[in-house]
Formats: structure tokens, sequence, C-alpha cells
């Protein structure tokens, strides 16, 4: 072998061996570094929710039902039934935080693993669920100021077609400021028709293409069938609520969930419905 080659040769192994080290040096700094940031985080920094609860298997979960968040003095009688003042909604809330009760959406209510209800059961709360019919303006100015106060969430049944396109009722901009501060969104029918008067092609647009991405739904004004509840069911919505009286429970038909209408009442009156 001639002393040209053997020098080559030399020059490459040489060259070799500090890439080799270099390489070794660079993975030792990173490894360190990245065990003593490692080190440096708390034990649940990378676990969302590390606490398990235990499932719950029977719960009882009162929906209450609002429709504007108002001062309606100068309404007429109807209009008067369906408000509740600013003040008194604020009063209501305040009771229900200090009486430990705690908001879940709708939705939840429709999880097999009953997580969110096993959370509020499991830190020694109460559920309850607070919805919203027909979209009104008040309630992003009125309603959502007060919820984000004590940290509730709310259920809004939306009208879609009312929405950019009437007057007093919500819009898109509101309503995605309103999904980014936790609040549900559902759907309450196109235009709020009384879906057991309409035929299958009509109940079926009015169900259907008013959902977009909502996962809950609401009858107008209560009134439902077979057929609509059938239609609901296969728009791919989880629950739906109604008119009627009650407090749900785990033997409640998801799909014809009963509520407790709330009104412009004392907070003795309003406490009476928990009883």
């Amino acid at each position: 072998m001639s002393r040209k080659v053997f020098s080559i040769l030399v020059m490459v192994a040489v060259i070799s061996l500090l890439i080799i080290s270099a390489i070794i040096i660079v993975w030792s700094i990173y490894t360190h570094r990245a065990k003593d940031k490692k080190a440096a985080q708390p034990p649940t920094a990378n676990i969302k929710n590390k606490v398990a609860y235990e499932r719950v298997e029977n719960f009882k979960v009162p929906i209450l039902m609002y429709h504007y968040i108002r001062d309606a003095e100068n309404e007429d009688q109807l209009g008067q039934n369906l408000s509740v003042s600013p003040i008194t909604f604020d009063n209501q809330m305040k009771w229900l935080k200090e009486n430990d009760y705690a908001t879940i959406q709708l939705a939840d209510l429709a999880d097999e693993e009953r997580i969110a209800l096993s959370k509020v059961y499991g830190e020694g709360k109460k559920p309850v669920v607070l919805t919203f019919d027909d979209g009104y303006t008040d309630a992003y100015t009125n309603a959502l100021p007060i919820l984000k106060k004590y940290d509730f969430s709310g259920t809004f049944f939306i009208i879609t077609a009312y929405t950019e396109k009437k007057s007093g009722y919500l819009t898109q901009s509101q309503i995605d400021e309103m999904k980014k501060a936790g609040m549900e969104i559902g759907s309450h029918t196109l235009t709020h028709p009384d879906l057991t008067k309409l035929d299958y092609t009509n109940a079926r647009d009015q169900i259907f293409i008013s959902k977009d991405d909502a996962l809950v739904f609401c009858y107008p004004a209560g009134k439902y069938d077979a057929q609509a509840e059938k239609l609901v069911k296969s728009a791919g919505y989880v629950a739906a609520v109604t008119t009627k009286s009650g407090i749900a429970t785990e033997k409640s038909d998801l799909f014809l969930l009963p509520r407790l209408r709330i009104e412009d009442v004392s907070l003795a009156v309003f406490a009476k419905k928990f009883l």
C-alpha cells in the first residue's frame, strides 16, 4: 500500500471519529436537557385529568328552561311570563352556586361513561343544566356575562333561520363567541314551527338543515310526535328537551327530557323547584 493511500485512509478514519464524537456529544446534551425539563415539570403537567371519578349509576338533574333574560315591564303578559330580569337571573345563579350546584351540558346526559356527571358528584356537588330557548340577543348581552361570573355554562337553542336575519336574535359572531366561552349551542329548528303539523319532508328539513354541528335539540313550544322524535334521532342529535315539567334521571328518555320552567320569581319560589 502506497504512503499516499495510507495517509488518505488515516484522514478518513480521523474525520469519521470526529463526526461520531460530535454526534455523541450533541445527543448527550439533548438527553440531559430533556431529562432536566421533565424533572422541572409537576407530575400532572401533561395529564389532562388524572383524577378518576366513580361512574354514577343514578342521578337527578334539573334542566332549567329560560327564554328572555331582560327587564320586561312594558311587555304584554306573554312577554313578561317568558322573561327573567338580569337581576333576578343573577340572584338565581348565585343561589345555585351557594347551594353547591355545578352546570353540565345537555349532551353530557347522553354520555354512556357519564364523565361530567361523575365528576360533579365526585366533587360533592349537584348537577344542573341551564337551557335558553329561541336565541334572543339578550342571551349574549345579559345571560352570558352572568354565567361567566359564576363559572357556569348554558345550553342555547337557536332558531337558525333567524340568525343575522331577524332583529332581536343572536348574530353568528355572537354565537361563535359564546361557543368559545364554553357554551353549548343546540338547534331549535329553522323557523320554530309546530312539528306535529308538518309533513315528513318539511319536518325533516326543519330538523336536519338546522343541525349544523349541534348535538342537542329543542322541540318548538315543546310540541312533538313520533315522527319528530324519530327524525331527531336519525339526524344525529344525542338528546332533546320538551316543555314537560320534571327532573331528568337515569330513567328519562334522552329524546323527551323534561324541564323546569323558570320565571321572574322570588328566590324562595325558585328554591322550591329543586325540592
